[in-house]
Order: C-alpha cells, then structure tokens, then sequence
C-alpha cells in the first residue's frame, strides 16, 4: 500500500493529457453476427447467424469495407495481433477528417456486395433495439462512440487478464472489437513504444492487479477505470529513449515469438504421433503382469487379480500425478533436457521426470517436442499436462520432423532474447520508479511466480 501511495503522488496518471488522449472501448455494432465475418480469402468471409437452425454461410465482400477486428484472446503481451475476424465498417472519413457514415447510394455502387449483405439482413437491423434503427440509416453500427479512433496508431489493452497484455498498432490498421479490448491514444508528443514498454513492465503490473477488479481463478478486468490510474514515471531523454527502444524490440521479438510457435504448431499438426502408455514417463512403475502376480493370494480368480492389479496401478500414477502437481504448483523455470541417452524434466532445478532413456534422433524428437510444450504456454493441470507429454511425434523420415525441430530451436534462442530484454527494461524502469531494494524484491517475487514458464527451454 505504502508503494502505490508513493507511486501515485510521485507519478503522472495514463490519463494525464501530456500522455494520453483517450483510453476508449471497442465498436459496438449492436448485432455483431452481422458485421463480423470470418475471412477467408481476397473478397471472400463466412457469415454465422445467430439463429443456430440457420446454416453459416459464405458471402461475397468487398475487402476495401472490411477490417481487421482484434479481441481479448488475440490482444497480447507486445505481440502485434494477428486475427481472421473482420468488421464490416460503412464508414469512412471525409475531406475535413471526420469519420461519416458512407450514403446508401455511394454503398451500393461502391460496395455492391456489402451493400447486399447487409440488405439481407436489413429487417433485422433495423428492429434493433425496439426499432430505434429503422430509419434511412439502419444500416449504421450500434454505437457512433469511437468510431474516429480506430484507424489510428494506438495501444491496444486485453480486457479480461492475469496480468497488463498491451501490445502496439503502430499503423493504425486494427479496429477493436467492444469491451472486450481497450484502446489508448498517446498524446500529440508521447511516443507510444515509451507507453508499451511501461505498461507491460512489472511495476504497471503490480499496481494495476492491486486496484483492479478481481475475478474467479486470478483474472483481471482491465477497463478504463483500472487503467488509467497507473503510475507512468517521467523520463529523462535517454531513459526514455532507452526503454522506446527496447519496447520497439520487445514488440519485434514476441511477435517472432507467436509466428514461430504458429509455424511449429502447423508441422507437429501433419505428424503421426505416439501415445505412449504411463509406464512410459514414469518407467520405475511395474507393468501390469508384474502387479498382477503380487496380488494377494485369496484372491484366486485372474479377473478379480487383474482388477487388484489395475486399482494398484492407477493409485500409483495418481501418486506420482499429485508429485508433478505439486511441482507446477510451486513454480519455477522448467526445462528438458536430453543427455547421455536420458530425457529429462527438470522444473526449478530438480528433475521431476527421468530415467526416460531413448535413442539418439527419438530422444532428440521427443526432447523438441517437450520443449515446444514449454515454450506454448505454462501448465498448469498436472494430468493433463502428463497426457500431451506422452504425445510426441512419431519418428519418420517427413520433412515435417526436420522443420519443427528446427523451428522450435529458433523459439527457444527468441525466448532467451526476449527475457534478456526484458530484464534490461525492467532495471531502467525499477530505476525510474526509484524502487528500493525491498520495493523491487516485493515486486519481483510476485512477478517471478506469474512468469515462471517464459523463460522454459
């Protein structure tokens, strides 16, 4: 408490006017299975009603009316957004710059195939809201708010998160969908990389999850109220210059970062893959022949043996499920290694799976198919996580094999990147804040327990 006190009365807000312009919502269409189509190629979407009983359906749009509408789940950390929703907007911006509702005559000859869209749906939209649509403009989205914001470079918020997800649209070509994401403008002067590298840095993140509203299972909402509080430390030029830089790189790296695990992804998606049995991960457990013969002997019939047997069997891999829970549940970094013909787990030092020995090109396989596991996201139910790790790619001779290798190599070398970076950053902003020791560790704890996987190889 005492630290966010001291940050607030030494620190400008987010919504200073010399920093920000506007922390606005998203476009709110009022029937967004209407304007919101999924692409699928030039000119081509997929409309889905809203009446389950009418089959989706493909229908033919001008691309020049259509644009790229970003959510929460595509709004992250420094990752420039990529997404396949996209908004029919009848707008545009006339000679003076103002945003305006594009004429139903100038639709219909410029946009023909829009313009027939929305006039399939035209009775429908114009009933919104008890019929306060059904006039010449019924075709307009629900709400006129921000409408002149979205094609503009701007910071964009996740709404409903663990932590501070903001990422940049340095050109201006993404349009935000509802409440579901936030947009920040930055003021006429203010670099909004200098922004981003802030707003993502530990000391934003922990003031932020200490006001903000809290939700079930360590969720936050961070909508305008949340945001705009938080401390931004004045810089001098080289300082902030320092962490432009570094933001701009960050954004670079984590972008890599997502279109690397993509491309992974989209090889191991073509692969046949193993499904190796629990005795596989945990090979010091007896087969099911070998309990069987340590049944007791009253139990004389081989099916009431065989189900001693397997209820022994289960109880131990429940056992050794409980171990590896509770070492997802303490934290720390986890890597696999595969040394001397032995696959290896280790999470925060100590080795959590082992004696798992293989041969040289399936021990390699299988040791960048755990990684790639890592390096997707931090686990955190144990059974379910034991599941995929007994799921790796069958060795063959696809060249699918060599590229997933290969490109889980490059995402490992980005991630070591990237925590370099972020490390740099946050000693510049820990410096800004003025954070003593004991203020930085009181930070750096929380966030080592939140960032435990990002640093997985």
């Amino acid at each position: 408490r005492a630290l966010i006190e001291r940050l607030s009365r030494d620190c400008p807000r987010l919504d200073d006017p010399s920093l920000t312009t506007a922390i606005f919502q998203g476009l709110i269409s009022s029937a967004d299975h209407i304007y919101h189509l999924q692409r699928l190629g030039t000119g081509r979407y997929r409309c889905v009603p809203k009446d389950r009983n009418l089959t989706p359906y493909e229908v033919i749009v001008e691309d020049a009316v259509m644009k790229p509408l970003v959510s929460g789940p595509e709004a992250k950390r420094y990752d420039e957004p990529e997404t396949d929703t996209y908004i029919l907007f009848p707008y545009e911006r006339d000679a003076r710059g103002a945003v305006r509702l594009i004429p139903a005559d100038d639709m219909e000859r410029r946009f023909p195939n829009a313009w027939e869209h929305l006039c399939r749906w035209e009775p429908e939209l114009r009933t919104r809201e008890s019929g306060a649509f059904d006039d010449d403009t019924w075709y307009r989205l629900g709400r006129n708010q921000n409408l002149d914001k979205q094609d503009i470079p701007k910071l964009i918020v996740a709404q409903t998160v663990p932590e501070m997800r903001v990422c940049a649209d340095c050109d201006g070509t993404k349009y935000l969908n509802n409440v579901r994401v936030n947009g920040i403008l930055p003021a006429k002067r203010m670099d909004q990389m200098y922004l981003l590298g802030v707003l993502n840095g530990p000391v934003a993140d922990f003031v932020f999850r200490r006001i903000g509203k809290p939700k079930q299972g360590g969720w936050y909402e961070a909508n305008r109220q949340f945001i705009a509080p938080l401390p931004i430390p004045n810089a001098p030029a080289h300082a902030r210059a320092d962490i432009v830089a570094l933001a701009r790189r960050l954004q670079e790296r984590w972008t890599r970062r997502g279109y690397l695990l993509q491309q992974a992804a989209d090889r191991l998606s073509v692969l046949a893959r193993a499904r190796h049995p629990v005795h596989w991960l945990w090979p010091e457990l007896p087969i099911l022949p070998e309990m069987t013969e340590q049944a007791p002997r009253g139990l004389r019939l081989a099916t009431d043996r065989r189900k001693w047997a397997e209820e022994r069997l289960d109880e131990m891999e429940a056992a050794r499920i409980e171990a590896l829970q509770a070492a997802l549940d303490r934290g720390g970094r986890r890597e696999v290694r595969f040394e001397h013909g032995e696959l290896r787990l280790y999470i925060a030092g100590a080795a959590v799976l082992e004696k798992i020995y293989l041969d040289l090109a399936t021990g390699s396989l299988v040791e960048s198919y755990w990684r790639w596991l890592l390096l997707n996201g931090p686990a955190r139910e144990a059974e379910r996580f034991a599941i995929e790790l007994r799921r790796p790619p069958a060795l063959s001779d696809s060249p699918a094999i060599v590229q997933f290798a290969e490109r889980v190599a490059a995402l490992a070398e980005e991630v070591i990147a990237i925590t370099a970076d972020e490390r740099a950053l946050n000693d510049v902003l820990y410096a800004l804040y003025g954070l003593s020791p004991n203020e930085r560790n009181l930070v750096e704890n929380e966030r080592g327990r939140r960032n435990a996987a990002q640093a997985d190889a």
